[in-house]
């Protein structure tokens, strides 16, 4: 065992727990061990503020803390922050067993558990475990740190090469960098030879991974299904299965698999996220309103705790919406406005309006109130200049413009998301998945606009202005905030010799689409010839 007084001595350390007991506890063994500086935190909050000030050797943090971030919460986030020194070590401890990620020690995965109780000998066998794999492997994880994979390979070959006892280690995460690195075939190799070495867990599904981005995809599922049936793959392999399906844009089988791992891992925001995403485009849009509302709380206290994300409810119930009758539509919207006013409650309105601002757009059309939404798009416009905008926002916007008619900007909105949901991720794969499913949808959309606009003309020059009158009516129903449909519509309607009540009204009504909207220059004069023969 090392020397405590060498070791331990001049080592940060970190205790974060909401028991004053065990924090104690902790110090004492801590001290015993033979650190000198031991500071304490009884919550996430508290260690942020702590780490934002010192960059710890090790972290010791409680899994459950109370009201507020958990502790893999705080995890990711010092992950994210890049508050952790690339050779720090963060330990999880709980009372509960669980499950330890196998695969993608790179991400967010801490250096070790700890059950609750443990004797004062294992706390620092596990210590010094972490601590000794660190640095066998520092130069890898200062590599990574600085986002040079390449080097992390070398760095990981030198520990091989030199027949450390932390060579196995050193081969899993060389072989997780090869992957990183797209160099799918020498990423297999390493897997397959360290199943020769013994039966990993981690290097099974390593092995799948790199199946299916080889493309694979039979032995790639066949391996995931396998692993998917066992306690220690389970969840992992459920995602990547949602990953392989989301790829061969099978949505139907990726929203079975990330149903099953959402039940057994439901305080995952990503996830979940990817489930709600998957609903959508399986029109089970009653089931992604349920999702979004459970993410309200399990966002709480995480970094995902944002207003975009309680935006995000707010969206699905317009998606919702949209397929209801009357009845039921009002009493969606009646929900969403006073769901919208929770939000003011919590998040300052500047750091989100723009984005509320096409929320309210999209609730102007359901309600038909076009020329409002058209003012309220373009006030939206204006204030997300210079701000950053959420796949989720982009994606809304996209809808928006094209619900209003207006093609050009919904083309816009789907350009820039697609160069966001280029990270090969579970969650940017499912996004992307949602952008074809709704390029897709639109296309058709405006094939069915096309056809019924380019049936009323031919009936309007045949003189059956009554069949124009129908096909155009059709037409601006599927785009409601159209110009020129609404124009097309309005010169059917004028050739009648007598408008009744209601074609009175819907003449009124394209007047006012065509006053809110941009009339392309050269239609202009048309569209003032016509008033001069309307008598309204």
């Amino acid at each position: 065992m090392t020397s405590r007084r060498s070791f331990y001595k001049n080592k940060t350390v970190l205790v974060v727990d909401d028991s004053d007991q065990i924090r104690s506890y902790f110090k004492s063994m801590l001290l015993l061990i033979g650190f000198d500086d031991v500071t304490l935190a009884r919550d996430a909050d508290m260690a942020l503020s702590c780490c934002r000030r010192i960059p710890f050797d090790f972290i010791l943090c409680d899994f459950h803390l109370g009201t507020g971030r958990d502790g893999y919460q705080l995890f990711e986030i010092l992950r994210t922050e890049q508050l952790l020194k690339p050779e720090s070590c963060f330990l999880v401890v709980s009372a509960e067993r669980q499950r330890q990620a196998i695969y993608g020690i790179i991400e967010f995965q801490p250096d070790d558990y700890l059950l609750k109780p443990f004797s004062y000998a294992e706390l620092e066998r596990r210590i010094t475990r972490a601590y000794h794999i660190k640095q066998a492997l520092k130069l890898a994880y200062q590599a990574i740190h600085q986002h040079d994979f390449a080097d992390a390979v070398l760095a990981c070959d030198h520990v091989v090469d030199h027949r450390s006892q932390y060579a196995m280690h050193a081969t899993r995460l060389k072989a997780e960098l090869l992957v990183r690195l797209e160099r799918f075939d020498e990423a297999e190799h390493l897997y397959q030879w360290a199943l020769t070495v013994r039966d990993f867990a981690w290097a099974r599904l390593g092995l799948a991974v790199t199946y299916g981005y080889q493309g694979r995809s039979n032995e790639a599922e066949a391996l995931l299904q396998e692993l998917s049936g066992q306690a220690e793959t389970r969840i992992e392999a459920l995602d990547w299965l949602t990953r392989l399906y989301i790829s061969q844009q099978n949505p139907s089988a990726a929203l079975t698999a990330v149903e099953q791992v959402a039940k057994s891992s439901p305080r995952n925001y990503l996830r979940q996220h990817v489930l709600a995403t998957l609903a959508v485009i399986e029109n089970r849009k009653d089931l992604s309103v349920q999702v979004h509302q459970r993410l309200l709380n399990a966002a709480r206290y995480s970094m995902y705790d944002t207003a975009d994300n309680m935006l995000n409810f707010a969206r699905a119930l317009i998606e919702q919406a949209k397929d209801q009758d009357a009845k039921a539509r009002k009493e969606t919207l009646l929900r969403l406005d006073s769901f919208l006013m929770t939000i003011k409650k919590r998040f300052h309105p500047a750091s989100y309006e723009h984005d509320r601002l096409v929320v309210d757009a999209r609730i102007a059309m359901l309600e038909g109130r076009t020329k409002d939404a058209l003012r309220v798009l373009e006030h939206s416009e204006q204030l997300s200049l210079e701000r950053h905008l959420s796949p989720a926002g982009m994606l809304d916007r996209a809808r928006a413009y094209f619900e209003a008619g207006n093609l050009a900007m919904c083309d816009h909105y789907m350009a820039a998301l697609s160069a966001l949901t280029q990270d090969d991720n579970l969650y940017c794969s499912a996004i992307g998945l949602m952008m074809q499913h709704e390029q897709k949808k639109h296309q058709e959309l405006r094939q069915q606009l096309m056809d019924r606009n380019a049936a009323g003309m031919q009936a309007y020059g045949s003189g059956d202005f009554s069949m124009a009158i129908d096909y155009f009516r059709t037409a601006l129903e599927s785009m409601p905030a159209n110009v020129n449909i609404a124009l097309n519509l309005l010169q059917a309607l004028s050739m009648r010799d007598e408008l009744n009540s209601d074609l009175t009204a819907l003449a009124r009504h394209c007047i006012s689409l065509i006053e809110a909207g941009q009339l392309p220059v050269d239609q202009q004069k048309r569209y003032q010839v016509l008033l001069s023969h309307l008598d309204l």
